[in-house]
C-alpha cells in the first residue's frame, strides 16, 4: 500500500547555484501539500561560468555540480528520503550538450533530472510563493541566467515570462574582470530588454522577490553573520536600501567585497548585476519596495514535479 505521507527531496540546478530541499509531503485526491519543511541547503557552483563559446558545458562545470549532488544524495539518505528528484534551469537548458550532462548526473548520482523551460520554471516559482499572499502579486525570480516575472493571484496567472536576463549573464556581458565602467550601459540595456513589463504597473499588486539576489541584499542590509531564513522571509526591502547596498558593493574591489558581512563570498562577483536588475524592475513597475519570500521554485517543484 502506497504511503499517504512521504519524505521527498528536490534539487535545483541553476546557473549560479545548486540547491536542496527536503520535506514531508501528503497527497490527497491528487493534490500534493507540504506538511513539514525539513532541510534546505545552497551551494554556489557557478555553472554559468563553465559555458564554452559554442554553448556547451565544460567538464569542470559538470563535475562541480555532480560533486554537490553526490553530497545532497548523502544528506537525503540521512533523512531517509523516499524520493529524490532534480530539475535544471537556464544554463543547462541552453547548453548544446545538456543531454550528456543530465545522463552523467544520473549515471554518477542516481538522480534523474528534468530540464525545464523558463515558463515551467516561472510557474513553479509562482506556485511556491503565491500561497503566502491573498492579493495580486508580481513576482520576480532573478537567477544566474534568466529572470522570471509573473503577475497573478492564487487562482490565476495573468502574465508570465522568462527573460534572458540574469546576475551571472549580465556580469559576463558588462562587468568582466570586475570593471564597472559600463554600469549605465547595463542599466539602459536592461530597461530595454525588460521594457514590456511596464504595462503591468497600472494594476494593483504587491511586488515580491525570491531567490539569492534579493535575499542576499536583506542579509547584507541587516549585516547577518549567519543567514537567518525566518528573518528574511517576509522582509520588506526598499529602493533606498538597495541603492545603499549597491554603493557599498561598488566602493570596494572583488576581494574586499567578499568580506562584506551578510554577503556569501561566492556571490560577490554577481551581486552587483543582480542588484541592478532588481532596481530596474522596481523602476519599470514604479514600486519603491519589495516583499522578500523564501518560497520559490523549490516549493513549487516539491508539489508540482513527479519522478
Amino acid at each position: 500500500m502506497k504511503k499517504e505521507t512521504i519524505k521527498k527531496g528536490v534539487i535545483d540546478i541553476g546557473t549560479n547555484s545548486c540547491r536542496l530541499f527536503l520535506a514531508d509531503i501528503k497527497k490527497v485526491n491528487g493534490v500534493i501539500t507540504i506538511t513539514n519543511k525539513i532541510y534546505k541547503e545552497t551551494q554556489i557552483t557557478k555553472l554559468g561560468k563553465y559555458i564554452n563559446s559554442d554553448s556547451s558545458i565544460q567538464n569542470e562545470g559538470m563535475e562541480a555540480v555532480i560533486n554537490v549532488i553526490k553530497k545532497y544524495v548523502e544528506k537525503s539518505r540521512e533523512y531517509n528520503t523516499d524520493e529524490l528528484i532534480g530539475f535544471a534551469t537556464s544554463a543547462t537548458r541552453e547548453a548544446k550538450n545538456r543531454d550528456i550532462f543530465l545522463k552523467r548526473i544520473f549515471d554518477e548520482t542516481g538522480v534523474r533530472v528534468k530540464c525545464i523551460s523558463g515558463e515551467k520554471e516561472a510557474n513553479l516559482t509562482f506556485s511556491g510563493a503565491v500561497t503566502e499572499f491573498d492579493e495580486n502579486i508580481i513576482l520576480f525570480d532573478i537567477g544566474g541566467g534568466s529572470t522570471e516575472i509573473i503577475f497573478g493571484d492564487k487562482k490565476n496567472i495573468s502574465y508570465l515570462k522568462s527573460f534572458k536576463v540574469g546576475a551571472v549573464r549580465e556580469s559576463e556581458t558588462f562587468f568582466k574582470n570586475d570593471n564597472y565602467e559600463k554600469l549605465e550601459e547595463c542599466k539602459k540595456d536592461l530597461r530595454e530588454r525588460l521594457s514590456e513589463i511596464k504595462s503591468l504597473k497600472e494594476n494593483d499588486f504587491k511586488l515580491v522577490g525570491v531567490a539569492g539576489t534579493v535575499t542576499t541584499n536583506v542579509s547584507v542590509k541587516e549585516k547577518m553573520e549567519i543567514y537567518n531564513s525566518e528573518k528574511v522571509h517576509g522582509y520588506i526591502i526598499n529602493k533606498e536600501d538597495l541603492e545603499n547596498n549597491l554603493k557599498k558593493y561598488l566602493s570596494v574591489n572583488l576581494e574586499e567585497r567578499k568580506k562584506i558581512q551578510g554577503l556569501q563570498p561566492q556571490r560577490a562577483d554577481s551581486v552587483i548585476s543582480g542588484t541592478i536588475i532588481i532596481l530596474v524592475i522596481m523602476e519599470l513597475l514604479n514600486k519603491n519596495e519589495v516583499v522578500v519570500s523564501e518560497c520559490d521554485n523549490l516549493e513549487g517543484a516539491m508539489v508540482g514535479i513527479d519522478c
